[in-house]
């Protein structure tokens, strides 16, 4: 590794392992400001996990003590969400199996809500008002939208007003600007202490930080059975998994373990199809989602007991490289998840430059793959195409992210849906 790189990792690692501190800064000037716990929870009507995580909010308020400012926000950018629709039907389809796997509300075969009735759900949400009525508010103002009910969107504009037609845009985009100066980029975030929790996937994370400054409450969030989710897998001891991954996503590298403990606890077998990263595609991504990507993925990391903070970037040839003797060497002979876990790690956990041979040598020998192979794929080239395939097939699936993977019926973008993967299995595997 070159010494600039050296440098760069040295600072991405502080910054990856810098949260305690905040948090005990932050746990400081809390004191000092009498001790509330405040949130924002940046909010869009139709946004699916903006609904899930308002109504864990009464629960925040009663177990925590939280005072939950809703901001409602303008749509994120196509820089920081570069496939609008395929993300709507998809989280419409993700909050069905995440509602009823936590007891949630959200109604069966939803559909993305109108733009008139988005713009008059936010014009109430400007409205100022209490915290304690507008978590209220917005409760009632979800479930109408996402149930297509008129009647009852009316009803709650009637009970309690709303900003004018021609002021909701500008509020609006002056909110996001907001969230983007705070340093994220979507709603559905819950934003408390300086960190960032997203929708109820990250509540978890939330509640261990709440105990350590000694509270005592308890969301209960475990997640349980989902009719939905069992019958889009059906029998997945008889199912192959598709796995699409990118060696520059940490999300992929954490994803890796699981599904090796997938294979072989549940004998599933797992096809795995990596894709190019976005950027390698063209598409940019704002530098608040590569920070909050990073961190992120790093507390994922921890909470799995997966290793990562020594940083090597692999853009670029490093990637052309690995895609290349995945292709011609680890898939055909069926190591595609120790050969991905063994590069991913290297990158993501120990700092190595696989842009360097003589790095990805060592890399793809410890993933099942010899020097002399390595050297005759990066010369055969010719995996392009396959990379292109592996992309169509994504998106076909109506997803563009990695880590997804697709089980039957089922198909899901992200790391945090493995475990309910895990679960079904487990839950089906014992009636066999």
């Amino acid at each position: 590794m070159s010494a600039r790189s050296k440098v760069i990792a040295a600072a991405i690692n502080a910054y990856l392992s810098s949260r305690p501190l905040e948090h005990s800064f932050y746990r400081a000037g809390r004191f000092l400001r009498g001790g509330k716990r405040r949130a924002r929870l940046y909010y869009r009507a139709d946004d699916p996990y903006s609904h899930l995580l308002v109504q864990v909010g009464p629960r925040l308020v009663r177990e925590f003590g939280f005072e939950i400012e809703i901001v409602p926000i303008a749509k994120p950018g196509l820089c920081a969400n570069p496939a609008p629709e395929m993300l709507l039907h998809h989280a419409i389809r993700d909050a069905t199996i995440l509602a009823e796997s936590y007891s949630l509300s959200f109604p069966a075969n939803a559909a993305p809500p109108t733009e008139d009735r988005i713009r008059r759900a936010h014009a109430v949400l400007l409205q100022p008002r209490s915290v304690e009525t507008q978590l209220q508010v917005a409760l009632e103002l979800g479930e109408a939208v996402w149930r297509d009910d008129g009647a009852a969107l009316a009803r709650v504009v009637d009970r309690h007003g709303g900003v004018s037609g021609e002021s909701v845009r500008p509020a609006l985009d002056a909110n996001h600007a907001a969230l983007e100066r705070a340093g994220h980029y979507q709603p559905g975030m819950l934003h408390y202490g300086g960190e960032w929790y997203w929708g109820i996937d990250r509540l978890v994370h939330l509640e261990a930080r709440l105990k350590k400054e000694g509270a005592e409450g308890s969301l209960g969030m475990a997640p349980g059975d989902s009719a939905s989710l069992a019958s889009q897998i059906g029998r997945p001891l008889n199912s192959a998994v598709e796995l699409y991954l990118s060696f520059r996503s940490p999300y992929s590298y954490v994803a890796i373990p699981q599904f090796i403990e997938l294979r072989d606890r549940y004998g599933v077998e797992v096809d795995v199809r990596p894709v190019l990263p976005m950027v390698m595609r063209g598409l940019p991504v704002p530098r608040a989602k590569r920070l909050y990507i990073a961190r992120d993925a790093k507390r994922e990391a921890d909470h799995l007991g997966v290793p990562l903070g020594r940083v090597c970037d692999p853009l670029g040839k490093g990637i052309g490289n690995a895609m290349a003797v995945f292709h011609h060497c680890a898939a055909p002979r069926g190591i595609g998840l120790e050969f991905f876990h063994s590069i991913a790690k290297g990158a993501w956990s120990e700092g190595r430059d696989i842009a360097r041979l003589s790095e990805l040598i060592e890399l793809a020998e410890r993933g099942g793959v010899g020097e002399a192979d390595v050297r005759a794929a990066i010369a055969q080239g010719g995996w392009k195409e396959w990379a292109q395939s592996n992309r169509d097939a994504l998106t076909e699936l109506g997803l563009w992210g990695v880590p997804s993977f697709r089980i039957g019926a089922y198909s899901t973008w992200g790391q945090d849906r493995v475990p309910l993967l895990k679960a079904e299995i487990a839950r089906l595997s014992t009636r066999e």
